[in-house]
């Protein structure tokens, strides 16, 4: 009798400890929950993280080539590319990264066509050449910067939609190429062959300051006297900057024709090639955001080709990228009197 005594407690309290199935899946469920919402929270911790880091690696550049400018009495910009690999400046990095260049005006104004200007064909239309440029070559010792993967730096497209009745060119957005072809390791120096029907046009954008470190949206030194041809098609003369990468004089402007084949000084705008080196538009503020992000969200596969679009029409992948960069992106401002880069809001 005294040991039944004792051992109903006992039973008692193992039934009491158990646990029903129901519970169980109870749980289980719970612990399901939670680490979908903890693995969620890591990814946005982490994207927002590369984000922020991109953003002040941007602002640290544009600090430092302010400083350049006080420093030296020069011109300076900093400009925006794709980053080249380690074996060839013709070859993409792979994954393709943003670099950031400062590079430091030569005093130089060239045109497309060194060394002499000559005429250029536009339908049935000859014309003077009309594009000139201001040679910029990086500055020695200040080294390149690589932003995170999937990071693009965009600026406003106050040029790109000239129809007057369209307005809001501000909400626009220019970026980075993302480039597709075929790169042979193999030779030396390796090569990159485009494919321009896959590859994903872009625009080289850029920030300018002058000797006494303020943002331009022009270089006031430039003095040029430009003569076009009495025509509807000539009209205007475009005077930009770029980036003399290669040292060879004059801006590079790759295999494209944009106008069925005919060599227009248009070209020297598209940046769709590793080697282009393309005129470059000053913008007043930019605006980094995650490229990767932009594309789970928008059908990237529309953003294929180089067609650069109408008047009113950009292209798709300005289009979705322009939407997510007024929502999502950082936005990087300058003060108006002093050129004093920092982070604005959107």
């Amino acid at each position: 009798m005294h040991s039944t005594r004792m051992s109903f407690p006992v039973r008692l309290l193992a039934r009491a400890r158990a646990f029903t199935l129901l519970e169980l899946l109870v749980v289980m469920g719970i612990m399901m929950i939670l680490a979908v919402l903890t693995a969620t929270s890591v990814s946005k911790v982490t994207r927002d993280a590369k984000l922020a880091n991109a953003t002040n690696g941007v602002v640290a550049s544009l600090g430092a080539a302010r400083a350049i400018a006080i420093r030296d009495n020069a011109y300076v910009m900093v400009t925006f590319r794709v980053a080249p690999s380690r074996q060839s400046r013709a070859v993409p990095r792979e994954p393709q990264v943003v670099q950031i260049v400062t590079a430091r005006w030569t005093g130089e104004v060239v045109t497309s066509n060194t060394p002499l200007p000559t005429p250029n064909t536009y339908g049935a239309a000859v014309m003077v050449d009309d594009v000139f440029a201001d040679r910029f070559v990086p500055v020695p010792g200040v080294p390149t910067r690589d932003l995170p993967s999937g990071v693009l730096v965009a600026g406003p497209a106050f040029g790109f939609v000239t129809d007057a009745t369209v307005g809001l060119n501000d909400r626009q957005w220019r970026t980075q190429p993302r480039f597709a072809g075929t790169a042979n390791l193999a030779v030396s120096p390796p090569t990159f062959t485009p494919d321009l029907a896959r590859t994903e046009l872009g625009w080289a954008i850029g920030v300018l300051f002058s000797p006494d470190g303020r943002v331009l949206s022009r270089n006031p030194e430039q003095v040029l006297e430009v003569v076009t041809a009495p025509t509807a098609e000539d009209q205007n003369a475009y005077v930009k900057a770029f980036v003399d990468y290669d040292g060879n004089g004059f801006p590079r402007r790759g295999t494209t024709s944009a106008y069925g084949g005919a060599p227009v000084n248009v070209d020297y705008f598209i940046y769709d090639e590793p080697l282009d080196e393309p005129l470059v538009d000053y913008v007043p503020y930019l605006a980094v955001f995650n490229d990767a992000e932009a594309r789970d969200r928008f059908n990237s596969s529309t953003w294929k080709g180089t067609a650069i679009g109408g008047n009113g029409s950009p292209p798709p992948r300005i289009r979705d990228q322009s939407l997510f960069i007024e929502e999502q992106a950082d936005r990087v401002t300058f003060n108006r009197y002093t050129g004093v880069p920092g982070i604005g809001t959107k």
